[in-house]
């Protein structure tokens, strides 16, 4: 049950990152801003999923119904996830930090483009247990769009 949680997250990361390019393309930042926000909150949500419950020895009959990473613990839970082998997390926080400022609108572009490349870059690695074929497509749909 949490990996599938953890593929629901990761699914709707993908999308959210693949309509957060599609909000920039049309010129639409602070739409794009919110879905690349919530994207990276899916994506450290489901790596934490991922590893809380899997050192857990009777997570058999449990089901998450639902989760998500409190803001004010982003950085904290990065460095952990980092700690156990998940590289660049602590780097793409900030870059997910930088985007919640008020900034102009060019910056904010900016930030969007490369948080989602570096999602892009990153994510098939860290999901590697879970990533199927399904995955690989919506990635490689996101991929043709940059």
């Amino acid at each position: 049950m949490t990996r599938n949680k953890a593929k629901s997250l990761l699914i709707n990361s993908i999308r959210r990152v693949k309509i957060s390019l599609f909000y920039l393309e049309s010129g639409l930042i602070d739409e794009a801003r919110k879905e690349i926000q919530k994207s990276w909150r899916e994506v450290i949500s489901a790596l934490l999923i991922l590893n809380l419950y899997s050192i857990v020895e009777d997570n058999k009959d449990r089901e998450i119904i639902h989760y998500s990473v409190p803001r004010s613990k982003i950085f904290s839970i990065s460095k952990s996830l980092e700690d156990r082998g998940y590289k660049d997390l602590v780097k793409i926080s900030s870059m997910y930090f930088s985007s919640l400022q008020e900034l102009p609108k060019s910056e904010i572009k900016v930030l969007i483009s490369a948080l989602a490349d570096e999602e892009i870059m990153h994510i098939k690695e860290w999901f590697s247990e879970i990533w199927d074929e399904k995955l690989d497509e919506m990635l490689n749909e996101v991929k043709i769009r940059r």
